[in-house]
This record gives structure tokens, C-alpha cells and sequence, in this order.
């Protein structure tokens, strides 16, 4: 919106967020121009476009490329880090170093030795691991960060997260047992691996970290009503969001008891979609 010579932002009015792996992101690399021209078309609008996901900037800006995405506000690494329309750094939620050791503690309690420790956002893609025996998934991830990956002798480090790698039909015993012995300290959320998509990561972070609670924050820093406010994902790391929109959605892909809570969209175009019945109904 232009007066004068002075370039003004448009006055956000409402929020749509879209978690980008399997989402926004198709599983080749590419995105879909109907899901660009979408999101654009909010932004016209006046809505306050927020890509939330797990990636951190790191890994979000390797994933990218160099393309540049119709988004407004980053919620990255879960919500622990928010960078703003202008690239700096909103928000940021961090473990101390005895955090770190206590939750490194748990997992080891229930036996879990494929664990990393993430560094201190925004560096959240600096891995931290501690020798022994591995899982693939585990050791596929290790190579993969192999130039950011520090061997340690002990956990009591400084961290964003520390994540467990467990098998899929063990996750929801695994959680409960966590939120059973530290939930009331951290929040606890599970994710899908983004490598071999099968293996499930239990993520924690200092408590009242999520996506959802990244992106409320940025509702309240804009004085968007919680009415107008919608989300599109697809893993069980966007529960929380999906819960928290006033116009929750989730593509085909998602897991079973997803699909059951909540309205539905084609995998394809899964966020054209949701945005365009988002504005149906609106209207």
C-alpha cells in the first residue's frame, strides 16, 4: 500500500499459517504455483501469511534454494524461534544446560540412547550426539549434518531440543511415560522423521513451546481476533496448531486419527484449497 513517496504495510487483519513439509513442500522438492498463488492472494488481502514448521533456518533456507515463498512470519524448529516480516528473530525459546540434561535423562531412563541435542536457536541444526549404538535413521541424519555435528562426552549442554529417535508403534507410550516424569516441565511433541518418514521423532523443548503458541503470539503481536484465524498441516506435530485455528484443516496425508478430528483437504494443492474454503465461508 503505497502513500506518497512511503511504502506501508498493509494492516494484517487475520492469520493463515501452513506447516511446509507434505504440506506446502510436495514430496519431489517442488511447490504447486495454485498453493503460491494462494497464499499471494492472502497476503493481498491483508492476511498475515506464517509458514510453521519443524525445520530450523538452516535447514529451511537449504530446503529452499534460494526461492522465496509468499510467507510473512517464520515459525521455525516447532515454534521455538519466530523471525519477523523484516528477518529478525521474534521470539526464541531455549533449554539450560541442567534442562538439557534432565530431559537427556528421561530418555535414557526409558532405555532411548538415539538422541540428539540441537543447538541454541537460531543455530538449531548444530547436532549434538553422544557415542553408541544408532539406529538408521539416526545415523542417516548424522551423515547428513555431518560438518555441523559435535560428538560430547555429557548432555549438560545449552540446546533448543533434545530429540529421541523411536519406532512409530512405540511413540504414544513412549510420550506418555515423558509427560508422566517431566511434562510439567517441557512441552513433549512427536514428529515424523523427515528422512526415511517412518521413524518417530519425540521432541522436547522448554515448556509451552509449539507451533500453535509461536503462532498466537504472532495473533497478539498483529491484534488479530483468534476468529480469524485458520492452519493447513498434515503430521502430528501440527496437532497443537490445528487445535489453536479457529479454521483448522488436514491434507489426506496425514495419519488416521488426524483425519478423523479434522476437516479434510486433497493432498494436492492442500493449502489453495484450505485457504480458498477458508474465504468461501468467510465471505
Amino acid at each position: 500500500m503505497q502513500k506518497g513517496n512511503i511504502l506501508l504495510p498493509m494492516k494484517k487483519t487475520s492469520l493463515f499459517a501452513t506447516d511446509l513439509d507434505g504440506t506446502l513442500l510436495r514430496e519431489d522438492g517442488t511447490f504447486s504455483a495454485r498453493d503460491l498463488n494462494s497464499l499471494k492472494a492472502l497476503q493481498a488481502g491483508g492476511c498475515a501469511v506464517v509458514l510453521a514448521t519443524g525445520r530450523s533456518p538452516f535447514s529451511l533456507e537449504k530446503c529452499l534454494g534460494g526461492r522465496e515463498l509468499p510467507v510473512d512470519w517464520f515459525v521455525l524448529s516447532s515454534g521455538a524461534g519466530v523471525i519477523d516480516p523484516h528477518g529478525k528473530i521474534f521470539l526464541s525459546r531455549t533449554l539450560s544446560s541442567n534442562d538439557t540434561f534432565i530431559i537427556h535423562r528421561a530418555f535414557a531412563e526409558l532405555g532411548i540412547t538415539d538422541t540428539s541435542i540441537q543447538g541454541i536457536f537460531p543455530d538449531a541444526h548444530i547436532l549434538h550426539w553422544i557415542a553408541g549404538k544408532h539406529c538408521l535413521d539416526f545415523r542417516k541424519r548424522l551423515a547428513y549434518y555431518r560438518a555441523y555435528s559435535k560428538q560430547i562426552d555429557h548432555p549438560a549442554i545449552a540446546s533448543t531440543e533434545v530429540i529421541g529417535f523411536v519406532q512409530p508403534d512405540s511413540a504414544d507410550s513412549i510420550i506418555q511415560e515423558l509427560n508422566k516424569a517431566i511434562g510439567h516441565r517441557y512441552s513433549v511433541i512427536r514428529a515424523t522423521s523427515p528422512i526415511d518418514k517412518t521413524t518417530a521423532w519425540v521432541e522436547v523443548f522448554a515448556k509451552g513451546v509449539s507451533k500453535a503458541s509461536a503462532c498466537n503470539a504472532i495473533r497478539k503481536q498483529l491484534g488479530i481476533p483468534s476468529t480469524l484465524t485458520a492452519a493447513v498441516g498434515n503430521d502430528w506435530n501440527d496437532i497443537q496448531l490445528l487445535r489453536w485455528a479457529d479454521r483448522p484443516f488436514v491434507s489426506g496425508s496425514a495419519p488416521f486419527p488426524m483425519l478423523q478430528e479434522f476437516e479434510k483437504v486433497p493432498t494436492n494443492n492442500a493449502v489453495a484449497v484450505a485457504a480458498e474454503r477458508w474465504l468461501e465461508d468467510s465471505l
